[in-house]
């Protein structure tokens, strides 16, 4: 069994959602399902996207350093051992 709840929007958007609603030919409750997807799937598109260009940059400066001994981490990481 489903269950509802009310929310308030402006009257323009309002509008916009029913004449989005008309012209998919889809209840306004449907259409607002449909519009959440999309926007789900496009946040996590550019989120891919964005951790996509962090990993390629940070591919970009990384350099082979050979055979490591893991007890000497933070001179590898941060060149140096404070």
């Amino acid at each position: 069994m489903s269950k509802y709840t009310t929310i308030r929007v402006k009257v323009e958007d309002k509008k916009r959602i029913e004449k989005l609603a008309k012209l998919l030919g889809l209840s306004i409750s449907d259409t607002l399902r449909y519009m959440i997807d999309i926007a789900e799937r496009e946040f996590d598109k550019e989120t891919s996207e964005v951790d996509l260009k962090i990993l390629l940059d940070a591919l970009r400066k990384a350099r082979d350093i050979g055979e490591t001994d893991a007890s000497r981490v933070d001179e590898y990481l941060y060149g140096g051992t404070d």
